[in-house]
């Protein structure tokens, strides 16, 4: 992967060579205060990105923009090749664009295994009439775990699990 990035100008916003988030223009305003005014972003795919800054500076706001929570004043931005300006948050997560809250204290009082099974996308159990028989979900949930404590053992949090 360093050898893509050979070519690549060492300067924020520089383009990618396989971007699977870009953002060009963006801007959100709340009456005389704009909150959000990015002109070119990319995450490369495959790559983990950071976004820092501090409190106040816009990245929850452009957060939701990119994931349809919040609508820009203007600006385009696509996730894979195919454009979400106006595409509905529901719609966004169904293609594999997700986010997390910061509400930091929720689901406190759950284990780790447990915000990891929450955090699982189309769970059966997720129905209302099949989760008052959880004959129809219980095998879904133990694959559920096994694939969650794969994750937790290769970040080497496994003690930590339960």
């Amino acid at each position: 992967m360093t050898d893509a990035f050979a070519a690549v100008p060492q300067e924020p916003g520089a383009p990618k060579p396989d971007p699977i988030v870009t953002a060009h223009g963006v801007q959100r305003q709340f009456g005389g205060l704009t909150a959000v005014d990015v002109e070119h972003f990319e995450v490369q795919r495959h790559a983990i990105t950071a976004l820092i800054g501090p409190n106040g500076a816009g990245k929850s706001t452009f957060f939701n923009l990119l994931t349809g929570f919040d609508k820009p004043q203007r600006g385009e931005w696509m996730f894979n090749g195919h454009s979400l300006v106006g595409t509905s948050p529901a719609k966004i997560a169904r293609a594999g664009k997700v986010r997390t809250f910061q509400v930091t204290k929720a689901l406190n009082r759950m284990t780790v295994i447990e915000n990891m099974r929450l955090g699982a996308a189309q769970q059966s159990g997720e129905n209302f009439f099949r989760a008052l028989v959880p004959a129809t979900w219980k095998s879904e949930e133990k694959d559920i775990t096994a694939k969650a404590e794969v994750l937790l053992k290769r970040f080497k949090a496994v003690g930590e699990a339960r």
